[in-house]
């Protein structure tokens, strides 16, 4: 048994409170046990989570998120307790993993809550949990829960099966590219297989809820509440008017592409206008695809009247997918961990071509790599807006994606850059601006130190390059033009100097070859040199850390160098060297 959570993560939720997935419980004692009172109200705390996502209660730490520590006897009463309420005050009982640990030499118990199969009452009645605290269940919460785990013998909402269906009730044109050719000779079977049909309860082959929303031409005549509603707004507020509206239906394939059309077609874009036009959109296609992507397949289709909701307004962009987060995921975590509500459909998406697609990434299927998702989304927005996407649940019962407009202007604004070195200007040096998407600027400053460069935004985060010959390298990140000027200093470097490689390869003065750093896709970074030898003779490519790490260089003529690999950043890299 393995503790699902390192102790960095257990001191990040001491310091950030209880929320809709941890509780923190002080323990009183009388003696070495703990106080009778104790008992009803945990109960109520466990069933609350298990009649919501699952949950973690810590027990012996103070709402604060301090840990006064518990002897070795009051640890054992402490889990004993725990285990008699999860199997004796709560029904149907509860199966706890219950972890003794210890954070800065004070121990506590982590008792970890998985979600229920069924209604779980406690004695104060039936709860759940909403934020950080618990709530007494409406009858239409139970009526949803029910629904939600009524059928225990399938594994996921999206296998139970659709009253009045069949075989038939599937479109052929839908679920045959779905199928080998081994499968197309008996596709019932097949489908079976797949998930898309199962045998109810009185062994009739029925289509299964993911079968309906992949493969029938109409899933919401089966379940009404299979639909994005989606709503262009004329301002930031939804009382300013509506300028454009559609209910998009269909199987779920093109629910995404329909949605994402909607979405490009309000959309607003910008232009830079030099050297040539170019497109600036206000939301990351590729972002929008992911995120209406997880809308449709990670949804809880279970509850009844609601939809996905797509909203536009002029600031920014909202996707609002009913259900709350399976599986103990918490909002901090959606980017570290993966979870799903729908396996079958998770599946199917898998499976099926997404076609040409504007947003796709150049991926074959709507799904390729589970988990990629929301980094791609975060990614995404953080390089066009240089703002962060934010994630929000509503209520325990809907999760909501905002990602900020981009500001795109019209015309470039031209920004200017001094750089001095002993306090007086330097003419020559070589500035390399880039934008957070890895694109750039460049420009060498003049008789007076200044760089002028023209910039399509100047409310992104940028990071700079400085190099000069006989002058260090230097990095500055977070640079916006339009909140502050920048100026810098550059150190004199004797016998040595910095050159920036904008796009891949480079040289540097008086060394007889190419250098060619490469930043991969997983952030590995190495060097390949043409008729250069690196660290006498290294086979190549060498690995080495950027701004720590000096490389010995040698050419066919016998010069060599240090070089230090200052910086380096989609395929701009930023050398320093100096005489060996």
């Amino acid at each position: 048994m393995t503790m699902p959570y390192s102790d960095e993560e257990l001191q990040s939720r001491l310091r950030l409170g209880e929320d809709s997935g941890w509780e923190f419980k002080e323990v009183e004692f009388r003696g070495d046990r703990p106080a009778r009172h104790h008992r009803d109200d945990w109960a109520d705390e466990v069933a609350a989570f298990a009649n919501a996502s699952g949950g973690v209660l810590l027990a012996g730490v103070t709402d604060a998120g301090d840990v006064p520590g518990m002897s070795r006897e009051r640890l054992d009463a402490v889990e004993s307790l725990v285990r008699e309420i999860a199997s004796d005050s709560i029904k149907p009982a509860i199966r706890v993993e219950a972890y003794r640990l210890e954070l800065d030499g004070a121990s506590f118990l982590l008792v970890a809550i998985p979600e229920g199969h069924a209604q779980h009452d406690s004695p104060g009645g039936s709860y759940v949990r909403v934020g950080s605290s618990k709530q007494p269940m409406t009858p239409d919460e139970r009526m949803r829960l029910a629904q939600r785990r009524g059928q225990v013998r399938f594994g996921s909402f999206d296998e139970q099966t659709v009253s009045e269906t069949g075989f038939a009730t599937l479109d052929e044109n839908l679920w045959k590219p779905l199928l080998s050719t081994e499968g197309l000779a008996d596709p019932v079977v097949a489908l079976e297989k797949l998930g898309l049909l199962a045998a109810d309860e009185q062994g009739v082959t029925r289509a299964t809820v993911a079968g309906v929303l992949v493969c029938t031409p109409h899933p919401e005549q089966f379940l009404p509440n299979a639909i994005v509603t989606a709503v262009r707004y004329r301002g930031a507020e939804r009382g300013s008017g509506q300028i454009d509206a559609q209910e998009i239906v269909g199987p779920i394939s093109r629910q995404v592409t329909q949605a994402l059309a909607f979405a490009a077609r309000n959309m607003q874009v910008g232009a830079r206008k030099a050297p040539a036009r170019e497109n600036l959109p206000e939301y990351s296609m590729q972002a929008l695809f992911e995120a209406i992507v997880n809308a449709v397949v990670h949804r809880d289709y279970s509850i009844r009247g609601s939809r996905i909701r797509l909203s536009i307004f002029s600031d920014r962009l909202e996707i609002c997918s009913p259900g709350s987060l399976p599986n103990n995921l918490t909002i901090e975590s959606m980017g570290e961990r993966q979870s799903t509500r729908n396996e079958v459909l998770t599946s199917m998406l898998g499976r099926m071509d997404v076609g040409i697609v504007e947003g796709t990434g150049g991926r074959r299927y709507f799904m390729e790599r589970r988990g990629d998702g929301v980094p791609i989304i975060r990614r995404e927005t953080r390089e066009l807006t240089g703002r962060e996407p934010e994630y929000r649940l509503i209520d325990g019962s809907e999760l909501c994606l905002t990602l900020p407009a981009a500001e795109p202007d019209s015309w470039p604004a031209s920004v200017v850059i001094t750089v001095r070195r002993d306090g007086l200007s330097l003419a020559g040096a070589d500035v390399l601006a880039l934008f957070p998407n890895n694109t750039w600027k460049r420009a060498t400053t003049d008789a007076s130190g200044e760089a002028h460069l023209d910039l399509h935004s100047v409310h992104l985060p940028m990071t700079v390059y400085f190099a000069a010959d006989g002058c260090s390298a230097r990095v500055e990140q977070g640079w916006i033009p339009s909140e502050r000027a920048l100026a810098v200093e550059l150190v004199a470097l004797a016998g040595g100097g910095s050159v920036v490689f904008p796009e891949g390869t480079g040289h540097i003065p008086g060394l007889a070859g190419r250098l060619n750093p490469i930043l991969d896709t997983s952030f590995r970074t190495y060097l390949y040199a043409s008729n250069i030898a690196i660290n006498d003779g290294q086979q190549q490519p060498v690995r080495f850390v950027p701004s720590e790490e000096e490389l010995r260089l040698a050419d066919a003529n016998g010069r060599e160098l240090l070089v230090r690999i200052a910086a380096i950043m989609g395929r701009s890299s930023l050398i320093e060297y100096r005489a060996a």
